[in-house]
């Protein structure tokens, strides 16, 4: 990789050849925000003696953020599972040398272990742009999947909590494998999509009717989504989770409850994605397995990927999350997990963002 800069003050160009081809794009210049070498929560005070049994079992060892999303002025992150909470919350502001502590989301009283009145396990988030988070949650080994709706704007209180049925995701915590949420947005309803990996279909929620329904992909399951910005013509973005190939569908296919939909090949990308987003712009942002950089497409355009942002040695499965919030400013974290034994692994996280 060639790095050039004609002055200080200029915009990095990036020269990477890839598959034989020379590809030039503006690389994106990120500003660190916070960073951390170890983890902890905002605990409960008082005399309850479960929550202070939990902070005491509490390894800030395995704390892995997996979903992003970004509102105001807070940031939300989705964490794996086995530890206290796994939907937190960040202030997108503060000072690098006090990193701020994982605030659960919306309190400690909706993190309860097996108690399907509670999250259980977050994966998949969303902020829309009337001030809702939207969280898939997996649920657990004895409680089902949800979707929670927080309005943030109300003081985050719970606007609704949709039980998905048994026919649109098993109940069975083995027969389901959820991962990626994301919004179309419309003046008639907000629709939600919903990837289940070990499902063959895509996953339709209404907010307007709270009702969900699913539309099959005969063959194909999908891990990672993304929908266009374009209001006349918009397109759901998918990808498998064992392929490089990228696919399309009307979204306009997605409202046939119950029916199927013809997705298309639209490309394949050099590396196996695991998350990606699309801006206002029509760019469409990919991170890659165990890869340090970020790439994107012009949508508009026919496929051909473009290196943006190359973060150095990282050692993790899932390098990066990311999301973007209202004014189109990228939210990033970046994960190197630094082995300080045999057995445990001890996360450093770096959380950045660009204009």
């Amino acid at each position: 990789m060639f790095l050039k800069s004609s002055n200080a003050m200029s915009p990095f160009y990036v020269a990477i050849f890839l598959n034989g081809l020379l590809c030039v794009a503006n690389a994106i210049n990120f500003t660190t925000v916070y960073e951390w070498n170890s983890f902890d929560f905002i605990w409960p005070s008082g005399a309850d003696n479960s929550k202070g049994e939990i902070e005491q079992k509490f390894n800030p060892d395995y704390v892995y953020p997996r979903y992003m999303a970004v509102f105001g002025q807070r940031l939300f992150l989705s964490l794996d599972t086995g530890i206290p909470a796994t939907l937190v919350w960040l202030p997108t502001s503060g000072t690098l040398t006090a990193p701020p502590k994982l605030a659960p989301f919306p309190s400690w009283d909706l993190h309860k272990k097996d108690n399907c009145d509670t999250i259980q396990w977050a994966k998949g988030l969303q902020a829309d742009t009337d001030g809702r988070l939207w969280v898939l949650d997996n649920g657990s080994s004895d409680c089902s999947s949800k979707l929670w709706i927080f309005d943030l704007a109300n003081n985050d209180t719970t606007e609704r909590v949709h039980q998905f049925p048994d026919a649109v995701i098993s109940h069975s915590f083995g027969g389901r494998r959820m991962y990626e949420v994301v919004l179309d947005k419309s003046p008639d309803d907000d629709l939600a999509f919903i990837a289940d990996y070990n499902s063959q279909h895509i996953i339709v929620y209404s907010r307007k009717n709270d009702k969900s329904w699913t539309v099959k992909t005969p063959g194909r399951s999908w891990f990672s989504l993304a929908v266009s910005p374009n209001r006349e013509a918009r397109q759901l973005y998918l990808k498998r989770y064992s392929s490089k190939e990228l696919y399309s569908v009307s979204v306009s296919e997605l409202k046939n409850e119950g029916g199927s939909a013809a997705v298309k090949l639209v490309g394949e990308f050099a590396e196996f994605p695991f998350k990606m987003e699309i801006d206002s712009a029509n760019v469409l942002y990919a991170a890659f397995y165990r890869k340090t950089h970020l790439t994107k497409w012009n949508i508009s355009e026919p496929f051909r990927e473009q290196h943006v942002y190359e973060a150095g040695y990282l050692d993790s499965n899932w390098p990066f999350t990311f999301a973007f919030d209202s004014n189109d400013t990228l939210w990033l974290t970046s994960a190197q997990d630094i082995i300080v034994s045999s057995i445990h692994p001890q996360p450093f996280l770096r959380l950045n963002h660009k204009e």
